[in-house]
């Protein structure tokens, strides 16, 4: 009979040394890797992820994502606390930290023999409906993550505009400030900035209150979650509670627009294993499309290319739309912009954005800006989010 493999997520607690030595030891299952980030727990290929209810970057979204794989999770805790979130979370079992060797590997086993049900169904619903044309699957984006290649260029604006216009078709859209860099969009509309996306965290993960209770009212209709208005706060807070306060929004939401922060490469983590821009990784890891706003310049081209080679791994197969913000050049330059980016990049669109001066009279006043071309352009990038067509899938050529 086939070993049952697993992936243990990165742990400083002594079950997980445990079970490492005892299989290693008596067999009965095998270590197939050590999860360090959460893009390895969904691409890796095991049977059952072993991780802590601590661990940074477990979240209601990554439990999907392994179980839709046909994968089982094992959720391991300590405190009663523990328990009560990984269960909220949606894991396949649970066990205390304190648990014998033995006992981790025959609940193991036992998780790893079991079919994934909804995925059985599946098979007997194509059986019966074999022959017949398969419907277009939906590509609407439920979770898109908005950022800058490089600051300053103007991807707060784009996220403000992308949700007003996704209301404005009737979208039950909400727009999340995780920027753990330059929070702006709170101080932008002119909304308080308490409560933030830190209430939101504690409404959630100590039943304090709904999540929505975290939520302001933009007068257009959609609704803003702040970010922290002191971003030294980021580094009290577990970088994956972000992504369960999104996965929350996204029940009630039909899209969830999320501005993170430009600076996006990974750095050496801390104790819990998270490094310094952690938040904007865990977002472009999670998320269903990117939206990438870029200068207007030839050097602009290059910080996408750059920004893209940090993010990679975590973004390769998702649609990638980049927005070319505040251009005004003329149709050669354009061209030549347009040319290197889908040379080198491919993105699954383009979209030139112009000046618009009414932008910065709104800024002042916290409105939206009046009926532009830049609201013109905005649309056509709204319209990619919402196909009727199957995106085209993106490559980084990194070779040129």
């Amino acid at each position: 009979m086939t070993e049952a493999s697993i992936a243990i997520a990165a742990s400083g607690r002594e079950w997980a040394l445990g079970l490492h030595r005892f299989v290693a030891d008596h067999g009965g299952a095998r270590v197939r890797v050590r999860v360090m980030h959460p893009e390895q727990a969904v691409d890796e290929s095991y049977d059952v992820l072993v991780i802590d209810d601590i661990t940074s970057f477990l979240s209601a979204r990554l439990v999907q994502q392994v179980q839709q794989k046909d994968r089982k999770v094992l959720g391991i805790f300590e405190e009663p606390a523990g328990e009560q979130r990984l269960r909220k979370l949606g894991v396949n079992a649970v066990m205390r930290a304190d648990a014998e060797p033995e006992a981790f590997v025959a609940t193991i086993v036992n998780l790893a023999a079991q079919r994934n049900v909804d995925e059985e169904f599946a098979e007997l619903i194509a059986d019966l409906h074999e022959g017949e044309p398969e419907a277009d699957a939906p590509t609407t984006a439920r979770f898109v993550a908005v950022a800058g290649a490089g600051g300053g260029v103007g991807a707060t604006e784009v996220a403000i505009a992308l949700a007003a216009d996704l209301k404005r078709r009737g979208t039950r859209v909400c727009l999340v400030d995780a920027d753990d860099v330059a929070p702006a969009i709170a101080q932008r509309l002119d909304l308080p900035l308490h409560p933030n996306i830190r209430t939101a965290m504690d409404h959630l993960h100590h039943g304090s209150g709904s999540v929505s209770h975290a939520l302001h009212r933009q007068y257009s209709g959609f609704t803003v979650l702040p970010g922290l208005p002191n971003v030294r706060d980021w580094g009290e807070i577990r970088s994956g509670d972000a992504i369960d306060v999104i996965t929350e929004l996204s029940v009630v939401n039909d899209v969830v627009l999320v501005n993170i922060s430009s600076l996006v490469e990974q750095t050496q983590g801390d104790a819990r294993g998270e490094g310094r821009f952690g938040v904007a990784r865990l977002v472009l890891g999670a998320a269903d499309a990117v939206v990438l706003v870029a200068g207007p310049t030839p050097m602009a081209v290059g910080r996408v290319i750059e920004w893209l080679a940090d993010t990679q791994r975590l973004i390769s197969a998702k649609p990638l739309h980049v927005v070319v913000n505040r251009f005004d050049d003329g149709l050669f330059a354009r061209g030549e912009i347009e040319q290197e980016i889908e040379d080198v990049i491919r993105p699954t669109s383009l979209t030139f954005t112009p000046s618009d001066p009414n932008l910065a009279k709104a800024a002042w006043e916290g409105t939206l800006a009046p009926w532009s071309g830049f609201s013109r352009a905005i649309e056509s990038v709204t319209d990619h989010l919402t196909p009727a067509r199957a995106p085209r899938t993106r490559r980084l050529r990194m070779g040129r």
